[in-house]
């Protein structure tokens, strides 16, 4: 499942219209409508923040079963506790998971 599929599969659960959700996110509709036709244009990262916030789901639930990042449950788990640290900590997670890593 691709972004787009996941984001496609929210609207029709909630009966939404793109133009609702980008309402709803607080952008322009011709954004949310371009993720759509073509042109290969991608959600940001604050735009995935918004559906998000929008479908009142977390990242872990919005990415769970889209196979094009091949991410599974526990990578998908540390990605969305780490959006949730604040900034000035996210350089104390990398110096902790290098320590912990093989690759240091």
């Amino acid at each position: 499942m691709t972004i787009q599929e996941r984001i496609s599969e929210l609207l029709e659960e909630r009966g939404w219209t793109k133009y609702k959700l980008a309402k709803r996110i607080g952008i322009y509709p011709t954004t949310v409508y371009d993720w759509f036709n073509g042109k290969k244009c991608m959600p940001s990262n604050d735009s995935i923040d918004g559906i998000c916030t929008a479908f009142g789901i977390t990242r872990a639930q919005f990415y769970c079963g889209i196979d094009e990042n091949k991410l599974d449950e526990e990578q998908i788990l540390l990605l969305d506790l780490f959006s949730k640290i604040p900034s000035n900590k996210k350089q104390a997670v990398f110096g902790i998971m290098h320590a912990l890593s093989d690759k240091t």
